[in-house]
């Protein structure tokens, strides 16, 4: 290994790794928005890691592995650190497994979770499996493959595509009433999407962000509730893809972030046990962020992002912010994580 992995100094190269998307395959126009996000989140981390001393490349991925591995094979293994903020490819959420796995082959070492824990991730039925195999609460659940069949959650549900992040596929006919809208919704998102459709009990209560990071000790960053005092009805409360996406949407104008969250310290504290436990039981590395809804006395886990939003604004910035951490800051820790965790760090 290469002596300056372990001198704690700024020699080694970033090589900060995105998908550039200019089409879908699957879904709506207007998922296309959050696809390209990631570029914007590229530009804002470039300036962070340079600030930081580091010597930085970007190497934006299209439509093309080849591309990737053309980018990536001149550069050594020995002396490049990949920062991964792939959250698609080709068009669709769950491809960002393809160029983790591509990073994997070519030997590359890298910030976050491995290609296996990104794709549990991704497919929200396996998550929530993972999470009940280790006793963790999440909402019951029922996957349908086609648009019929007995149904065996009860109502209200929430219907959404079984792999796909970023709100995708959520708006305000995702929460279903009866039997009949949610076998409509299944068949709009197994159209739409072309894939399976996970049907979930739907919580209205309060709904909270928990950004962690760390490996070994798993540090909980102040956290975070979606505001939905300005939505009256308890069955939109909820955030949809024009809440997250669209500046120009009621719902994007009235949904506000609370952070951190008031909430009682035994509610806290259980809070942040459940997010510790499901960190470690899914297998995160590095950073992430775990979202639950707290409804009737009872927490729930209802999302688990292995590769969080990184953008000026998204919550995982801004709950580091409110913790203390700029930034360039922020930047600074994930790397010093990952860092240590392949040994290129003391």
């Amino acid at each position: 290994m290469n002596s300056r992995h372990k001198t704690g100094n700024r020699d080694v190269q970033i090589a900060l790794v995105y998908n550039s998307e200019d089409k879908l395959t699957v879904g709506e126009p207007h998922d296309l928005i959050a696809l390209q996000d990631t570029v914007n989140i590229a530009q804002h981390l470039y300036g962070a890691i340079t600030s930081l001393g580091y010597p930085a490349i970007k190497i934006p991925i299209h439509n093309s592995l080849d591309e990737l591995r053309q980018q990536l094979q001149p550069l050594s293994t020995e002396a490049t650190f990949i920062f991964n903020i792939c959250d698609g490819f080709q068009g669709k959420s769950n491809g960002a497994v393809h160029v983790i796995k591509e990073i994997e082959e070519l030997g590359f070492k890298y910030t976050g979770s491995s290609a296996a824990v990104y794709a549990l991730c991704t497919n929200k039925a396996n998550a929530k499996r993972r999470l009940i195999e280790y006793d963790l609460p999440t909402p019951a659940f029922q996957v349908f493959e086609q648009p019929a069949g007995n149904i065996q959650i009860s109502f209200p549900a929430i219907v959404k595509p079984v792999a796909e992040s970023a709100s995708l596929g959520i708006d305000l006919g995702s929460v279903v009433n009866n039997p009949e809208q949610l076998l409509a919704r299944v068949t709009y998102v197994i159209e739409c999407y072309q894939q399976p459709a996970l049907a979930e009990v739907f919580m209205p209560g309060r709904e909270f962000a928990v950004a962690l990071w760390g490996n070994e000790q798993v540090e909980v960053l102040p956290i975070s509730e979606e505001d939905y005092m300005h939505i009256s009805d308890p069955l939109e409360r909820l955030l949809t893809y024009e809440a997250k996406w669209m500046p120009e949407s009621p719902f994007f104008q009235n949904i506000f972030i609370r952070c951190p969250a008031e909430l009682p310290p035994q509610v806290e504290a259980r809070l942040i046990e459940i997010c510790s436990a499901a960190y470690q039981a899914i297998g995160l590395r590095d950073f992430g962020r775990i979202d639950l809804r707290y409804y009737n006395g009872a927490l729930n886990i209802i999302d688990i992002n292995d590769n969080p939003d990184l953008s000026l604004a998204a919550g995982f910035p801004h709950s580091a912010e409110v913790g203390g951490y700029s930034y360039p800051e922020m930047t600074e820790r994930i790397l010093d994580f990952a860092l240590k965790r392949v040994g290129w760090r003391d």
